[in-house]
């Protein structure tokens, strides 16, 4: 398929300008963000992995996805966790934030604004008139589970490479006609659309980034990225939605590959319009305004997606977001304490979400700089240090330690490895109140396994050094739940 040219005479907004007419305003025009860095990990960040331009590397803090073809992938068994944090090209921060949790089946990040399959908690700060990373949407897509006819969830490497084995699944009964009719292999489409003060570009690429092509084709004064995203070549049924500045909106169904012809052949020429592509199990899900959360006594926005065997939900546990699929004639408004699911809004257990590990590690995780009001709400907030299993929590000598080790899951078998060396210390664990180790004053190394099962993933560790031997020395690794 050839990628589309469109004139920049024909203005492209934001990918979804169409919420506007929603309750609560929302934003048009708002920059995608430019980078987004591996701010913290918990768990075997083997299970983690970054793709980019077709090659998957590991992960560690501080690893940037920056490109339109960059992205996160979960790998089995999928215990791991990873907080994003956004920004933009000069490193100012975006108030947002994404932490990947563990679900059944693999999941994909795509930079900057979707994935697919998984379960995520997304937070929002307010915007106080600055920018926020994927203010204009994030769009979430069904993974494995999807009833689709679509092999939705490959990970290309490109036009002349198969599926990434690491995150391809096993095709169903419905996906493999559409995928044995297809004449050549499957691509990823990537498109990108900018706008300026007076100009607009469109483009798309199946091996490249297509933001340097609209951005050229864009003739303003003030031209910037205003809407990326990808389909897929094989899908057979997929949707595209124009929404203008008139109030005019059209849909326009295709395939993988005539979509981009069309779409050409329906933007109205001399007004701004937005556009969504979206399959009939996709959600977009867009941040409400400063004034509709401040109205329901927040201060931000946090969520958790989920990718179940339903379909996907949206509960919100701070703030407001408006949820727009096929399902619904317009956007809806989700606040606080709701659910959306399946085209309708319920409610949902806030204050088991608020006590959940995935919470409780998002708040341990916040502690390198994130401001959550959710963990002081929920009593979760640390003053002491907080360290993560898997890590070196601590060493030193006579002085001791006591800090809060943040674990990954709430049950399970733990491992700590001590070495003590020649001068007899005192190490300890405590769980839910409880003790779970004590060695007394010991000298020398041991490797100890402990089972434990609660409602917390974490656990208070005490070393107590040798008063009396101002030379002992001691260090510590508690491992993650196996």
């Amino acid at each position: 398929m050839s990628s589309p040219q469109l004139s920049a005479k024909r203005l492209w907004a934001s990918t979804l300008a169409v919420l506007a007419a929603c309750s609560a305003a929302l934003p048009v025009g708002a920059t995608p963000p430019e980078q987004a860095r591996v701010d913290n990990i918990l768990g075997n960040s083997s299970e983690l992995l970054i793709r980019r331009s077709g090659r998957r590397e590991s992960i560690q803090v501080g690893s940037v996805l920056q490109q339109i073809r960059d992205a996160l992938i979960t790998a089995p068994p999928n215990n791991a966790r990873a907080l994003l944090r956004f920004m933009s090209g000069s490193g100012e921060d975006l108030n947002f934030y994404v932490q990947t949790n563990p679900h059944a089946e693999a999941a994909i990040y795509y930079f900057p604004c979707q994935m697919q399959g998984g379960d995520y908690l997304i937070g929002w700060g307010l915007a106080s008139e600055g920018s926020r990373g994927c203010e204009n949407g994030m769009q979430v897509m069904r993974g494995r589970t999807t009833a689709l006819a679509e092999p939705l969830y490959l990970a290309q490497t490109g036009p002349s490479h198969g599926p990434d084995p690491a995150t391809s699944p096993t095709a169903s009964p419905a996906a493999s006609p559409a995928a044995n009719k297809q004449a050549g292999p499957i691509q990823q489409i990537f498109y990108c659309g900018a706008s300026g003060d007076g100009g607009v570009g469109f483009a798309t690429s199946t091996s490249g980034d297509p933001c340097t092509a609209a951005l050229q084709q864009c003739t303003g004064s003030d031209c910037a990225v205003t809407n990326t995203g990808f389909w897929w070549s094989s899908e057979p049924d997929i949707r595209a939605t124009l929404a203008c500045t008139d109030g005019s909106e059209q849909t326009v169904s295709g395939t993988g590959d005539t979509l981009a012809n069309q779409l050409e052949a329906v933007i109205p020429q001399g007004q701004f319009c937005g556009l969504q592509v979206y399959r009939g199990q996709d959600l977009f899900i867009v941040p409400a305004s400063d004034a509709a959360v401040q109205a329901a006594g927040d201060d931000e926005i946090l969520i958790q997606t989920r990718d179940t065997a339903g379909g996907l939900e949206v509960e919100v546990i701070k703030g407001a977001v408006n949820v727009r699929s096929s399902t619904t004639a317009e956007p809806l408004l989700v606040q606080q304490g709701q659910r959306y699911g399946s085209g309708i809004v319920t409610t949902f257990d806030r204050s088991a979400s608020l006590a959940s590990v995935d919470m409780e590690v998002l708040c341990t995780f916040s502690a390198g700089g994130l401001q959550l009001s959710a963990c002081a709400e929920a009593g979760l907030a640390t003053d002491g240090p907080v360290a993560f299993c898997d890590r070196e929590q601590a060493s030193g000598g006579q002085e001791g330690d006591r800090r809060i080790v943040q674990m990954s899951a709430n049950a399970g078998e733990i491992e700590i490895d001590y070495e003590m060396y020649g001068v007899p210390d005192r190490l300890q664990i405590f769980y839910e109140g409880k003790s779970l180790l004590d060695t007394d004053f010991v000298s020398g190394s041991n490797t100890l396994r402990i089972p434990f099962s609660g409602s917390s993933a974490r656990m208070e560790v005490v070393v107590t050094g040798n008063i009396e031997q101002s030379s002992t020395e001691w260090e510590y690794t508690l491992r993650c739940p196996r």
